[in-house]
């Protein structure tokens, strides 16, 4: 089960983050990151830490070259492998773009993972099962995107 990879324009992934309320010091973890522009922006604007979680090797190699380039070591980071094997027990917040059904398999592990008060917020998709605390309509580039956000 994969998403494709479709980057969050630059507004909308304020938006989330905003609506999510991130605190500095807080981790951000973003499964299927893509080039971490979501990761980059937790870093720089909210002086979050920042985790990124990408499969494809060569978004990997781009998000650590960005990161390098912006001078975020030990701030940011990327974790090469599946979304579904690693351990969101550090996240305060996760950012999601997977599609329903994604959301909908990722979220029995959230739900164990996750502790109290920790936030999911999603880009145009509901997680199933998840009854949302807040439903934000964002103007993109090209079009309206919704974003769901959820407590734990």
């Amino acid at each position: 089960m994969t998403a494709p990879y479709v980057p969050t324009p630059r507004d909308v992934a304020l938006e989330m983050l905003r609506i999510a309320d991130v605190k500095p010091g807080e981790v951000v973890v973003d499964p299927g990151a893509g080039e971490c522009g979501i990761v980059t922006l937790a870093v720089t604007v909210f002086n979050a830490i920042g985790i990124g979680i990408e499969i494809n090797p060569a978004l990997v190699r781009a998000c650590i070259e960005n990161f390098e380039r912006l001078g975020l070591k030990g701030r940011a980071y990327i974790v090469w492998g599946d979304l579904f094997d690693f351990d969101y027990s550090i996240a305060d917040v996760v950012t999601l773009y997977l599609g329903s059904d994604i959301n909908e398999t990722l979220r029995p592990k959230l739900s164990r993972e996750l502790r109290r008060g920790a936030r999911v917020v999603s880009h145009d998709f509901e997680v199933p099962g998840w009854r949302a605390e807040k439903t934000i309509t964002v103007s993109g580039p090209f079009r309206m995107h919704r974003v769901y956000l959820y407590i734990i």
